[in-house]
């Protein structure tokens, strides 16, 4: 297989598309585990889920559990996509940049990078526009699901998404998977598994936690009168129509 394969999606995929820096493995976490009946953790994401932009892996469970930061792409079958507040979004990259890319920015100037779509994949809410506005093309549906949602009421949430799943599972297992997605045990299983979140990049700073807080509102304390401005004005309609005061 060479190295520059990419994945191609089969029929039955499940593929779970977000923004970067949305709650993608709290949500991969909870799925994975009640798509699977199994554990995944740091050490064994890497032959669990499969990233829509990388090789093939091989073995995977079935239905393969896929996660993209891409925006529509007609070939994805059935998808369920993750929103998450952009003025948190913002928070939790600029720390994502820090420990992975080994940036200097100060806040303020990636900040501005990222409103003005510098900082992959672009601006946040063409994004997600993108899949609001082709949600009816996907073949075998569409689930949107938001962070913080996922955070007030997980059980809900994960039976929102084993009926889309078309998978029936127990309250116990349903209450077991939420805990294992919880916070507090991803920040655990870092402590312990940390080689799989530090990889040997001289870019990658292991002192920098990957699990941070996962809280929403964050923003209200660290973002400025104008940064919140900007966001409002830039995203108006996206923030609207998705509920963000």
């Amino acid at each position: 297989m060479s190295t520059n394969e990419k994945y191609e999606c089969q029929e039955d995929d499940i593929c779970l598309v977000a923004y970067p820096k949305s709650g993608n493995n709290f949500l991969l976490f909870l799925i994975a585990t009640l798509l699977y009946r199994k554990k995944m953790d740091w050490a064994t994401k890497g032959i669990t889920v499969q990233n829509a932009s990388s090789a093939p892996i091989a073995n995977l469970p079935s239905p393969h559990l896929v996660w993209s930061h891409e925006s529509y792409d007609a070939s994805y079958p059935k998808v369920i996509y993750l929103v998450r507040d952009p003025r948190d979004v913002v928070i939790s990259y600029y720390h994502h940049f820090q420990k992975y890319h080994g940036d200097k920015r100060d806040f303020e100037t990636f900040f501005d990078a990222f409103m003005n779509g510098a900082i992959a994949p672009g601006k946040w809410d063409t994004q997600i526009e993108s899949w609001l506005a082709n949600q009816e093309k996907v073949k075998h549906g569409f689930l949107l699901v938001k962070y913080e949602d996922l955070l007030k009421a997980p059980v809900k949430e994960a039976k929102r998404i084993i009926t889309f799943l078309n998978v029936d599972r127990t309250e116990q297992e349903i209450n077991e998977a939420v805990h294992w997605a919880s916070f507090d045990n991803m920040k655990a299983l870092e402590q312990k598994q940390q080689e799989h979140l530090n990889s040997s990049s001289k870019f990658v700073n292991p002192s920098l936690p990957f699990v941070r807080e996962g809280k929403a509102n964050k923003w209200k304390s660290v973002l400025s009168q104008d940064q919140q401005q900007q966001i409002h004005q830039s995203f108006s309609k996206t923030l609207s129509r998705l509920g963000y005061k």
